[in-house]
């Protein structure tokens, strides 16, 4: 994972293993590119009264659990329910896309996974709250545990294996607070991962959700391991060296619902291995062979698939 100025300042000043601060790390991201289109009613410069869009208040702890038009904004420890997060995530000329091409610009990859990892962990705000105005106390909503099929049948995943795979540098996390379901990332030392070392995963394969293997250094060999991973929902690929060869191994990844191919040298012919993959529904293709006319059909061959060509 490519991390910011910014995050690697951060990084710094805090201790190994620290959960994202809200105050700090998520309130700020907010605040630049959300709050101005979903704070408390208030009036504009010629006098007329604004109300937050969709009813949805982004300016306290309060408020954002609350939710608005949709429903629910934020969902602990499960992003994919959660309608900020998703929103972001859209592409650019999406009439949903937050925050909306006209209002500023769209979030960064750093500050979307750092949303990510707040809601992840719980969604805490900490002793911050905002401009209530009456909102209430923020009440977290977490998804019920039976909720997530994925995890059926998935025992714990062995300590040794997992401590085997840390060795090697990597961060081995649950995805959810009591899941067996895991993510693991190279935040440092991906320069140094090679087709050799993702074979180590193979004994966590049946627990492993989320995998981001970014600017690491497998080729085409390593995908034919990670085709082997059952329960894979999130997949990033960025940076690497892998072609259309490889991308054939993902077709049986069948819970596969996010997939980024940011520099590689994928071409058309790589969508077609991705087709079948019918619960897809984020796909990055920035910076590759793939043709616009192909990334159109594409995105319209799998329902509810957002394909991101720039």
């Amino acid at each position: 994972m490519k991390l910011t100025l910014s995050a690697l300042l951060l990084l710094a000043v805090l201790p190994a293993g620290a959960a994202v601060n809200f105050r700090t790390q998520v309130w700020p991201i907010l605040a630049k590119s959300c709050v101005d289109c979903h704070r408390a009613p208030h009036k504009d410069s010629a006098g007329k009264m604004v109300e937050p869009k969709g009813r949805l208040r982004l300016d306290g702890a309060g408020s954002i659990m609350k939710g608005g038009a949709d429903g629910d904004a934020v969902v602990a420890g499960d992003p994919d329910k959660s309608s900020v997060y998703q929103r972001i995530l859209l592409p650019p000329d999406h009439e949903d896309v937050m925050p909306p091409k006209d209002k500023g610009k769209l979030l960064g990859f750093d500050d979307s996974e750092l949303i990510k990892q707040w809601i992840i962990e719980g969604a805490s705000f900490g002793d911050w709250k905002g401009a209530d105005d009456g909102a209430g106390a923020a009440v977290v909503k977490k998804p019920a545990k039976a909720a997530d099929p994925l995890a059926a049948g998935a025992g714990p995943a062995p300590e040794a294996a997992k401590e085997a795979v840390r060795k090697l540098g990597a961060l081995v996390t649950s995805v959810v607070t009591d899941s067996p379901l895991l993510r693991v990332e190279w935040v440092s030392g991906a320069s140094m991962v090679t087709d050799k070392e993702i074979t180590t995963l193979l004994p966590i394969a049946g627990n492993i959700s989320e995998l981001d293997l970014s600017d690491t250094k497998i080729t085409d060999e390593a995908l034919t391991t990670i085709g082997k991973f059952p329960r894979l929902t999130w997949l990033n690929l960025n940076n690497t060296a892998i072609t259309d060869a490889g991308v054939a191994h993902l077709k049986t990844l069948t819970n596969l619902s996010y997939l980024n191919l940011h520099s590689t040298n994928v071409s058309d012919t790589a969508l077609t291995s991705l087709t079948p993959l019918r619960k897809l529904r984020q796909v990055y293709l920035w910076k590759t062979r793939v043709t616009p006319a192909s990334a159109t059909k594409f995105a319209k061959s799998i329902p509810d698939l957002n394909v991101t060509l720039e």
